[in-house]
């Protein structure tokens, strides 16, 4: 694949998104293994942050693929809540290239945790919100004050299909909508992979 000035992103944020099953985690892997190959014998290994709880045995089989699928040799981080953690005990275990799969999943655990039982969802307003920005805020700063680090996002397009009929997710859309927009504008490199194949947006 062809990753266009992607070499010369030490230290930068990329955020790649798509719809399900678009191949953007496929193409987030796949840049992230030539990143890492490009940085010294000490720091070719890729930190995978991954955000996904087992639920339910369909997420268990979905975390199985991926794992299935990610190179022996990386070394794989449990954060669903907090990867800047992670991106800190990654550096200093000699990573430099490190890829969250994925950002959507980490907001659904963030609303699900400040908000455990549904009935309480009405009541998640303008401030509840910003909290969760201002944890996508702590994740963008643990990347951004390390500049030999680049930091590889994948996400979802949650709002190009039909509104949802209920409260959650509708806020829930919309959350991912302004979390997305958040990170592009922090991103150095922005893609849409879409049928598989990816488009550049900036």
């Amino acid at each position: 694949m062809l990753f266009k000035d992607v070499f010369s992103l030490a230290g930068r944020i990329i955020l790649i998104s798509g719809p399900v099953r678009s191949g953007k985690s496929d193409y987030a892997e796949t840049m992230a293994a030539a990143l890492a190959a490009e940085q010294d014998t000490r720091h070719q290994t890729v930190a995978y942050i991954a955000t996904a709880q087992p639920f339910d045995s369909e997420m268990e089989e979905r975390i199985k693929l991926h794992r299935a699928r990610r190179p022996d040799a990386w070394q794989t981080y449990e954060a669903p809540f907090e990867p800047w953690e992670a991106i800190q005990s990654g550096y200093e275990a000699g990573h430099r290239v490190f890829l969250l799969d994925c950002l959507t999943m980490l907001v659904t655990n963030w609303l699900c945790r400040q908000f455990p039982d549904p009935d309480t969802y009405q009541m998640i307003g303008e401030k509840e919100q910003q909290e969760v920005l201002d944890m996508l805020g702590r994740l963008h700063r643990a990347a951004a004050e390390r500049d030999d680090l680049t930091l590889i996002l994948v996400t979802n397009e949650v709002g190009w299909g039909l509104v949802p009929e209920y409260p959650l997710g509708r806020l829930y859309r919309d959350l991912s909508g302004r979390s997305n927009r958040y990170m592009a504008e922090a991103a150095a490199q922005a893609w849409l992979v879409v049928m598989g194949l990816p488009l550049q947006l900036k």
